[in-house]
């Protein structure tokens, strides 16, 4: 077997280095070395280094194929997201690519669109292509028995992102996003509206409803419930038909912001929890002929590139995205490794003022 030769060595003559060239050059077993360059097993961070420099001497590349067979690992790790197309999710893969990346893993990115039996078909290929460790975002807080070992599931390790399933001894990365709604509903408030409307974005509704569905995830029923606080915090009885819970399609959103802004009277500010359902809102805003930070505040969950630069720049509720991903992949790493423990991080998130939010003289809060 090929045993990863590929460098050169001697002194003109053209030789592929092997691995017992780099052992020899760094003072080290064979089977050291072939740890030190495998990232596997115990090696102290002086030996790794002083492999890795030999190897880098001997211009010596590593057969994937050969260290896998040695190792029982196939250097690549399955990652299964909820919506690809959404600005949160892309920035999270691309920070899970670059801490893997560091570590010589190779990612596999499968799209469930929110839907749980396509979660438990990309579990069932991953698993199939044999990949080290799973990122998962879970599509259902009830129904997680293919994510449990002791249930017969996965025999790799799995950190779970964005959502929080209760009951599941998962490693998990999220954002306090009870909290987010809060503050920002307290914002509206500080701001002088007291008609505040929510819509909270979940694949657990058919078209958009003002009752909360049944097997909604963690995340969107911490952002209502979140803004729940806030209004009761300030006072404020919830006008019910201004609470909507929607799916994230754009046709969804829409309709559920059409029903919520032509309601009379209509909020005068509305908390968006993700990107798709702002969109909905202000292209019901400017088909009725009302201005973002005049007639209508808006706060958005995250902070997509085109806020920014919209008219007016919207204010949001800012995630740590990139650190989401990052976070996870190197909770998973470790436990790949042997080294994890499990943990349940929650990382804060701030708010992100610009100019979607008008501040109501009291004179104003009831003409508005």
């Amino acid at each position: 077997m090929d045993d990863g030769k590929s460098g050169e060595i001697g002194d003109g003559a053209r030789k592929r280095a092997r691995l017992i060239d780099v052992a020899r050059r760094a003072n080290v077993s064979r089977a050291t070395a072939a740890r030190a360059l495998g990232n596997y097993g115990l090696v102290t961070k002086e030996t790794r280094a002083k492999v890795l420099a030999a190897a880098e001497a001997l211009n010596y590349r590593v057969n994937e194929l050969a260290r896998s067979m040695r190792s029982g690992r196939t250097l690549t790790i399955g990652v299964v997201v909820a919506d690809i197309s959404n600005s949160f999710f892309s920035t999270s893969i691309r920070a899970i690519i670059d801490t893997a990346a560091s570590s010589d893993y190779q990612i596999l990115v499968l799209n469930t669109g929110d839907d749980l039996e396509a979660e438990r078909d990309a579990i069932r290929v991953l698993l199939e292509k044999r990949v080290d460790g799973m990122v998962v975002v879970p599509s259902s807080r009830s129904h997680f028995s293919h994510l449990q070992l002791e249930d017969g599931g996965p025999s790799v390790p799995i950190v779970l992102l964005d959502r929080y399933v209760e009951g599941l001894k998962i490693s998990s990365v999220t954002t306090d996003d009870f909290a987010a709604s809060r503050e920002a509903v307290r914002h509206f408030v500080a701001c002088g509206h007291r008609r505040i409307g929510l819509m909270v974005a979940t694949a657990a509704v058919n078209g958009h409803s003002t009752k909360e569905p049944a097997d909604i995830v963690w995340t969107a029923q911490a952002r209502m419930h979140g803004g729940m606080v806030g209004l009761a915090e300030a006072g404020i009885t919830p006008t019910h038909k201004w609470l909507r819970y929607s799916r994230g399609e754009f046709e969804h959103a829409r309709a559920a912001a059409m029903t919520i802004l032509k309601d009379e009277p209509r909020p005068t500010a509305i908390l968006a929890t993700n990107e798709e359902m702002a969109i909905g809102c202000i292209s019901v805003a400017n088909e009725i002929g009302l201005t973002i930070g005049r007639d209508l505040s808006l706060i958005l969950f995250d902070d997509p590139p085109w806020v920014s630069v919209f008219t007016p720049p919207l204010t949001v509720i800012r995630r740590p995205t990139y650190d989401l991903g990052r976070l996870a992949m190197q909770l998973l790493l470790a436990e790949i490794n042997g080294e994890g423990t499990y943990q349940a991080a929650m990382l804060r998130t701030e708010i992100v003022h610009r100019q979607s939010v008008l501040t109501l003289r009291a004179t104003e809060v009831d003409r508005h």
